[in-house]
């Protein structure tokens, strides 16, 4: 047994997926599997694949037909063998101490589950994300002592970014309810953060950021999310079937809300009109006055009930994106208008101030020896 196996689905990565896998090899804590489940790759990922496996035994290499990252997860889930288990993406790549301080963090708290931060890149660039807002919700207390319940912080249960790849899990939390990814949908991260949130006793954080996520690998499914329109509501309706079984509906109604309406309003961009008629029906039946809400997700929830189609919806969101665009500049015009005036006015006092200095009896009488001054410093 080892101490934290690592998961890694594998489709068509091979430009990234060397740098990637040995970013796990390379960690300075040694103790970890790696299970790699190739899920039926066209490219050279399972050639590279075997090849670093014959070189380190640690890593493990499974293969199936292609049926997407979350069969191939949970096909891992029932290999591993680690206390910990932690998900891990093929075109990303960890910090090399990662592991050492989110398991450190883990055995300190004896966590069901430990979050960490990211970075996004792009050609090398970074970016720091700032979705994850733990440390603001509990501000002035030391996260190596330190840990957490969904009654804690109730709505970040609900609340994104949901991906499995910046906490790791304690293997018994997860066989004791039987976690898995649901297969055949996008976002099938999203029900497994919701019900893992909900079931953890104890979930900490090490407030650093560990992992790198590429954001221009045009395979990941981040950037393929167009193509199956209608998951988003099935994944919202194995939400609410977890939080009804588990009789938590009512008590986390609100925030089972807010949760829907984002997901609804976030997904629609780029959508056709069936998308949106799904949408403004299932809008139709949620109390959209929610405090939850942010100004922005209320507006855009309240447009869909209000147009008959994604056409007039998208020119009701461009019009509103341009008022607040116009106002914006406006704002920033009049900001400069008033620096202007005040410019003008220090300038005028700084002439007046200038004119009475040079009007001034001491200023002609020291005339000559300002001359003679300057008259030695071209002699000099």
């Amino acid at each position: 047994m080892v101490k934290i196996s690592v998961v890694i689905p594998i489709y068509n990565c091979e430009e990234y997926l060397e740098e990637s896998i040995r970013s796990i090899l390379n960690q300075t804590f040694k103790d970890i599997e790696i299970v790699c489940v190739d899920d039926g790759s066209t490219d050279n990922s399972l050639d590279i694949l075997n090849k670093l496996a014959s070189d380190d035994s640690r890593l493990k290499v499974f293969s199936q037909e292609n049926q997407g990252s979350s069969f191939a997860r949970n096909n891992a889930l029932r290999k591993v063998s680690g206390d910990y288990v932690y998900f891990f993406d093929a075109d990303d790549y960890l910090v090399e101490d990662a592991l050492e301080k989110v398991y450190a963090n883990a055995i300190i708290n004896d966590s069901d589950i430990v979050f960490f931060k990211y970075d996004q890149y792009r050609d090398n660039k970074f970016f720091k994300h700032l979705g994850l807002d733990i440390e603001e919700q509990f501000p002035n207390v030391d996260f190596n002592d330190f840990t957490f319940d969904c009654y804690d912080y109730r709505i970040r249960a609900f609340r994104g970014p949901f991906a499995p790849w910046f906490k790791l899990y304690k293997r018994d939390f997860l066989d004791r309810y039987s976690f898995e990814f649901p297969v055949n949908l996008n976002h099938n991260d999203v029900p497994f953060h919701v019900k893992t949130f909900l079931k953890a006793s104890k979930i900490s954080l090490v407030p650093e950021y560990l992992y790198h996520y590429r954001l221009d690998n045009p395979n990941s499914i981040s950037n393929t999310r167009l193509k199956n329109f209608k998951d988003i509501f099935s994944i919202i309706q194995i939400v609410e079937d977890f939080l009804r079984d588990e009789g938590l509906f009512e008590e986390f109604k609100k925030e089972f809300d807010y949760f829907k309406i984002n997901r609804i309003t976030y997904e629609i961009s780029g959508r056709p009109n069936e998308y949106f008629l799904i949408a403004k029906e299932q809008l139709s039946e949620i109390d959209l006055e929610n405090e939850l809400l942010s100004k922005n997700v209320s507006f855009k929830a309240k447009t869909i009930l209000n147009s008959n189609s994604i056409e007039e919806y998208n020119s009701k969101i461009e019009v509103h994106r341009l008022t607040n665009k116009n106002k914006r500049l406006s704002d920033n015009y009049n900001a400069l208008k008033e620096q202007n005036e005040s410019l003008k006015k220090d300038l005028s006092k700084t002439k007046k101030k200038n004119k009475e200095m040079l009007s001034s009896n001491s200023w002609k009488i020291t005339k000559p020896l300002r001359s003679f001054s300057q008259l030695f410093r071209k002699i000099k």
